[in-house]
């Protein structure tokens, strides 16, 4: 097997990080432009474990639709740590008014896709450029 390949392999993984991220910002620009703004409540916790002992509170988010339908969506986001996001707790949201369950806190959870982005692109450049020493 030529040593340029695991390098490469690398790079790849990166780009697949890379790509998560960007879809997830992309999404998250579209509610930001197309989506309806609301106002919601924090009605609950939904708490995780995170694989290692420890715990992963995702806000769900009570609101009412333009059209008047009552939702409830859990967060695509989590934190260790409950910090704002307590119940009872207002917050501002977007919505897809065709998928409601798209649905965004305003101001939470960009910089996880930023990070990814970013993680995605090391990879690759460091993948990228390991195989080309190899190669060569």
């Amino acid at each position: 097997m030529p040593d340029w390949l695991f390098p490469l392999a690398f790079a790849g993984v990166g780009a697949a990080v890379f790509v998560i991220g960007f879809v997830g910002l992309r999404r998250s620009f579209a509610l930001r432009r197309d989506g309806v703004r609301a106002a919601g409540q924090v009605v609950r916790l939904k708490t995780t474990s995170n694989g290692q002992g420890g715990s992963i509170h995702r806000p769900v988010v009570g609101w009412t639709t333009a059209d008047g339908r009552s939702m409830e969506v859990e967060s695509e986001y989590g934190r260790s740590w409950v910090g704002r996001f307590r119940p009872g707790t207002p917050v501002r949201i977007r919505y897809d008014p065709r998928r409601p369950e798209r649905m965004r806190i305003e101001g939470y959870g960009h910089g996880v896709q930023m990070v990814f982005m970013l993680v995605g692109t090391a990879f690759m450049a460091g993948g990228i450029s390991v195989a080309v020493q190899l190669a060569g």
